[in-house]
């Protein structure tokens, strides 16, 4: 390691809740963990910059004025934040009432992503001509007549492939949900 990267090392060591002060300073509402990520960010791009072998006369100077600058970027780039206590103005309810889905189930909701993931990577694992015939009968909803047609294949073949796909993915999903 470069004698510059352990001057930083110990400068971070030293100086990381000086960092966080002066940026909670400047930035009053800012949470705890958005502080850190502007200090962690800087001392990133210092760390790239010191191990590249850019020159940096003062790195505890130019550390200040890199968090200096990432909070204005910060204070630049801040949206306007809406509480979601705020009536809404066209039913006059609060915003978590018109936005909260009293029939969602979370649950299901998990399940159903899983099932997806999981439908997805069996999905990859079948032949090419297995998963197009699966993919266009069950997604895209073409009839067999259709797809013999449109790929010049014997529709008994297409249902033969169909066929085999099926049966490998229920194999590989008979253990999701």
């Amino acid at each position: 390691m470069y004698e510059r990267e352990k001057d930083l090392i110990e400068l971070v060591f030293n100086e990381r809740d000086n960092f966080l002060r002066y940026v909670r300073r400047k930035i009053t509402d800012i949470s705890d963990m958005d502080a850190e990520d502007i200090v962690a960010d800087v001392v990133f791009n210092i760390y790239n910059k010191v191990s590249i072998g850019h020159h940096i006369e003062s790195i505890l100077a130019y550390a200040y004025g890199s968090v200096r600058n990432r909070i204005i970027d910060h204070l630049r780039l801040s949206r306007v934040l809406i509480s979601l206590d705020k009536l809404d103005d066209s039913s006059g309810r609060a915003l978590t009432d018109v936005i909260a889905d009293p029939n969602a189930n979370i649950e299901v909701q998990l399940l159903n992503d899983e099932m997806k993931q999981q439908l997805y990577l069996a999905l990859m694992e079948l032949d090419t001509k297995q998963r197009a015939v699966w993919v266009a009968t069950e997604i895209e909803r073409y009839t067999f007549k259709e797809l013999s047609a449109k790929w010049g294949e014997p529709i008994g073949t297409l249902l033969s492939r169909k066929s085999r796909a099926a049966k490998i993915l229920k194999m590989r999903l008979k253990d999701v949900r």
